[in-house]
């Protein structure tokens, strides 16, 4: 599950958490050379942990007095200037890294390296000059990270296969790059956000658009997550009555994939649209009812 808030977590039913957009992004933890606050991310993780959920956290967002373009445009607003560029200095990220793993070793297990890098507001400008220091960036993520914590799993940054963030022809330009840095991921994420009034069906054909791209280029693992998903992003709500049917053909399409995990997007945000996802929600419900029913299944439900 995704959640940008603190505020209402359910007590059970949720067994992984993805960390991003809540205040613990790259920015907002390294404050300066050798200098980072904790805090946030510190309260996060010990939150996860006493609901008993296993936490990917997403590695993203430069922050300003290390990027290589401090001043670059079309940034995401809630994360401020420079954070769409890639920094300036490769070494000063890997000591995050370094201590980032270190801090979380045994506690953070999987480690999802930049959201999104297909739109301007996280990757800007998406050319091979940038690509190729991001896939500097997870090759050295790769072997500092594993050192300080072999049990670990680096993730690739999410494609989007929706034709309005490029879909995966886009995508093809940042897998060659991870390709040519001789890839260094576990596993490979997407995002899958159908258009307005597009079924499960449609969905699932957008899984298999990212997973035949992904594996037409012959990497070493074919493992694929969804790590955000939901139905009518910033558009109608899906009808309470409608909710549960769709969540569990979406699971079965991504378990009939060999989808290894797949969290939704968001917890308690009416704002979004789409599937409702809060503690009185049919969506929550079946969300709930499909992880206690396979928790030990390849497919975990998050």
């Amino acid at each position: 599950m995704g959640f940008t808030s603190t505020d209402g977590w359910p007590g059970s039913g949720v067994t992984h958490v993805r960390l991003w957009d809540i205040g613990v992004s790259w920015r907002e933890i390294h404050l300066g050379v050798d200098a980072y606050d904790w805090s946030r991310l510190d309260a996060l993780v010990g939150q996860a942990e006493s609901i008993g959920a296993k936490i990917t956290y997403v590695i993203g967002a430069t922050p300003q007095w290390l990027a290589r373009n401090p001043s670059q445009p079309y940034y995401a607003p809630w994360l401020g200037p420079g954070s769409n560029s890639m920094p300036s200095n490769v070494d000063e990220f890997n000591k995050f890294a370094w201590n980032l793993a270190t801090r979380y070793r045994g506690r953070i297990q999987y480690y999802e390296l930049w959201n999104e890098p297909q739109l301007a507001d996280f990757l800007y400008p998406y050319d091979d000059t940038e690509l190729g220091i991001l896939a500097t960036m997870t090759k050295r993520a790769y072997s500092t990270m594993k050192s300080c914590d072999p049990n670990i799993m680096l993730l690739a940054a999410s494609v989007l296969p929706r034709a309005s963030s490029g879909g995966m022809s886009k995508a093809t330009k940042y897998l060659s790059n991870l390709k040519a840095a001789g890839w260094n991921i576990d596993a490979f994420t997407t995002h899958i956000y159908p258009d307005t009034g597009v079924t499960a069906s449609g969905w699932h054909s957008m899984l298999v658009d990212a997973k035949n791209t992904i594996a037409s280029m012959g990497p070493p693992t074919s493992k694929l997550w969804v790590t955000e998903t939901n139905y009518n992003l910033l558009g109608p709500v899906i009808p309470e009555d409608q909710a549960a049917s769709l969540v569990y053909q979406t699971y079965d399409y991504a378990s009939q994939e060999g989808v290894m995990q797949l969290y939704w997007y968001a917890w308690n945000r009416p704002d979004l649209g789409g599937l409702q996802i809060n503690g009185g929600s049919q969506a929550w419900a079946a969300i709930a009812a499909h992880a206690t029913i396979a928790n030990n299944a390849t497919l975990t439900k998050t």
